[in-house]
Formats: structure tokens, sequence, C-alpha cells
């Protein structure tokens, strides 16, 4: 339901303002006023009225002269005003339209017809502004659509530049796919090479200086020669790690995964086996392990002792030397889960998410010489996804950092 009209009433007279108001009351919210003055200032700080009833006869600025100003401002040349006044001569009916009322009512005047040329005027207004306003909208569709039909307009020249354009984009991608299928099929051949000479022209170099070092340990006695020869054992172990390392991640990167052949393993005699040769390499660290429950299952062994001497060597790797490693294996119903935990400043929790991936590392401060390429955690990773397994890593400053590796016992059933 729409607000009463609001009405300014210009009269000095109490009793005439007290007639009117009683006419109007019901219908309209009604202002008084004595003095022109006042309203015209009253004007200046407030939204006009939707009507004004103006006494002709008045001290100081009459109705008339308070009409002609209305009019002469832009913001109240359209407001409706209704004149009172007892000229009834057509000389004053005439002075009174010139000055710019849009209608009379002759005093005395019946409460009647006031409230009627009141609410008439209210009426024409109202279908001025709401004319106005269904004009502008006409105005601003009418504007809309010729910017969309510009628009349509543009955008076909530019579609049809465009389709010229992809068609010459298009010949010249063909010709980059086919010079990239070339590069492509030129470095799978390169990979493949690679992989042929890791596999072979550096493993059977390290395996033979392997088995002479160990020979010579075992027929000499002279503590420096014991010692010359376990570092170049130590240092040939690492290169096999790291020629194994490589190996795994080519066959990754090639798409076909880490393959693994299955057999009967017990995840508990895995560790404790990994464990003993973690010790013995670093007799300077402390390697607890902690095995309950069922540990067996249809694993790789070799490929899940990887996955243990990987985590074990990255938590000592990451850890003060004085702070101890734990190794965990717990038998559940139809999982064995593994945990290698090491204090130390925790992984930062942007890298948290990348941690699994080639090359990356928890932190910059380990010395990238130490015998690591990092890809032992890539490896680990995708050694765990051959097993349908899942691994995953917590690290807080608090609890430190926690590797957990959870391995079905059987492999899952094929889909039929």
């Amino acid at each position: 339901m729409a607000p009463p009209p609001t009405l300014w009433l210009l009269d000095d007279s109490p009793t005439e303002a007290d007639f009117i108001r009683a006419a109007l009351s019901a219908t309209c919210r009604i202002f008084s006023f004595t003095d022109g003055a006042v309203l015209l200032e009253v004007l200046g700080h407030q939204a006009p009225p939707d009507v004004v009833v103006l006494d002709w006869e008045m001290p100081g600025l009459s109705g008339i002269e308070v009409c002609e100003y209305l009019r002469s401002n832009p913001a109240t040349a359209a407001l409706p005003v209704l004149l009172l006044t007892s000229h009834q001569t057509a000389e004053d009916v005439m002075r009174g339209m010139e000055a710019g009322a849009n209608d009379y009512v002759f005093k005395p005047f019946r409460p009647l017809e006031l409230a009627a040329r009141v609410h008439a005027l209210v009426r024409r207004d109202t279908l001025r502004k709401r004319a106005l306003a269904d004009e502008h909208s006409r105005r601003v569709l009418a504007e809309d659509s010729l910017v969309v039909v510009q628009a349509a307009e543009e955008r076909a020249w530019r579609a049809e530049a465009e389709r010229t354009q992809l068609l010459e984009r298009e010949q010249q991608a063909r010709r980059q796919v086919e010079v990239l299928a070339a590069e492509t099929r030129q470095h799978a051949e390169f990979e493949r090479k690679l992989l042929g000479i890791v596999s072979h022209d550096l493993r059977n170099p390290l395996s033979a200086i392997t088995l002479t070092a160990a020979s010579l340990m075992r027929h000499t006695a002279d503590e420096r020669q014991q010692r010359g020869l376990q570092r170049i054992l130590l240092s040939a172990e690492r290169a096999v790690r790291l020629v194994r390392d490589l190996l795994d991640f080519t066959r990754a990167r090639q798409g076909g995964g880490i393959a693994v052949q299955r057999k009967a393993a017990d995840l508990h005699e895995l560790v404790r086996a990994a464990v003993e040769e973690a010790r013995a390499a670093r007799p300077d660290r402390s390697i607890g392990v902690a095995q309950s429950g069922d540990g067996t299952g249809s694993w790789d062994p070799n490929r899940l002792e990887q996955v243990v001497a990987n985590l074990i060597g990255n938590a000592l790797q990451y850890s003060p030397p004085h702070t101890p490693v734990q190794v965990e294996t717990q038998g559940e119903e139809d999982s064995v889960v593994l945990k290698v935990h090491n204090l130390g400043t925790p992984i930062p929790a942007e890298r948290l998410p990348r941690i699994f991936e080639p090359m990356e590392r928890g932190t910059d401060s380990v010395d990238r010489a130490g015998g690591s390429i990092g890809l032992g955690l890539y490896i680990v990773r995708h050694i765990v996804l051959a097993h349908a397994g899942t691994v995953s890593i917590q690290s807080t400053a608090t609890e430190g950092t926690t590797f957990t590796v959870r391995l079905p016992r059987h492999p899952p059933a094929s889909p039929d």
C-alpha cells in the first residue's frame, strides 16, 4: 500500500489552516507554514512534498511570489501547486496561471472540492512521473539494444578474423606437433639407451668393486686398510642405491610404474633386517624398533626393503644426530602399518603437498651432496602404490615427523 501524499500548506490564518487540515488530514500528511520565506528555506534542505497549497494573500512573500519561485527552480518546476484565493476575476485567474499555479480553489471553499482538487493534482503528477520513468526505461532499453547490436556486429567481425587466425594457428600447431612427436620419440629412445647404460655399464663395475673390497676385508688384518675398504664399500653401496633410484625413477616416468613380484613375506622381519643394516652403517645413531600383531602378507620383499631403507635413511638424514629414530610395524585385520618417526625441525607446511615429488626435500639445510638426489620418497610412494597401499606424512614442531605406510595383506581382487 502506497503511503499518503505529503502536502505543504502556506496560510497565515489559523482558522483556515485548521479547516484545511480537517478536510485533508485523513488522506494526506500535512505540514503547515505561515511564512513563505520559511517554506522556501525548508525546501532548500528537505525533499519537496507531493503537492503545495498556497494562500494568495500573505504577509511578506505572497502565495503568487512563492509559486513563481518554485517554477523558476529546476528542482521544483513541476511541483503541483494549488492556489487558494478570493480573487475570482478573469484577470486574477490569468495572473495565477502565469505564475505557474496548476489549479485554483476559490474562497470560501468546500472541503470535498478542496480534497478532490488536491488528489487530482497528486494523481496527475504521479502519472507524469510514471510516464517519465517509462520513457527513461524505454530509452535505456533502446540504448542497451543498440549496444547489443553493435557488440554483436563487432563480435561477428572479430569471429571472422579469429577464424582466419585459428586456421593459420592450426596449421602451425600441426607442424609443431609433428616436430614435438619426433623429439619425444628421440627423448624416449635416449632414455631407453640411458637405462641400458645405467643397468649394465654401471651396475657391473659397482658389483666388481663391492666384491673385491669385501674379499680384501676378509684377507687383511690391518686396521687402516680395513677402514679404507669400509669406506669403499659404503661409497659403492651408496652408488648402487643411486643407480637403483635412477632406474626406478625412469620406469615410473615412462608410465609403467614400478613392477612388483609378490610372494609371502613378513614385514616385521624385513624391518628388523633393514634396521640392523642401518645400525651397522650408522653406529652413532639410535634406531628403535616396536612391533606388534601379525606382519605377514603377499608383497615384493625386495621392494619393501627398499621402502624401509629409504624411510629410515630419510629419518636419519633430516634429524639431529643426538635424537633417536623410531620404526614401528603393527599388524591389523586386513593390513600392516609401517611408521618411521624422527624428531627435529618440521617440514614447512607449504612443502608437505610436494614432499613425494621428485627432487623435493623437507628442508634446504641438509647437504645435497650427502648421497641423496631427492628421489627416495618419490620411489617410496610408487612402490607403495604398486602394492595398492597408501603413504602419508605428519610433521609438527612438537611431535616431529612421521611417515605412515599402510599395506593391504593381499592384492585387491581383479574386476570381472
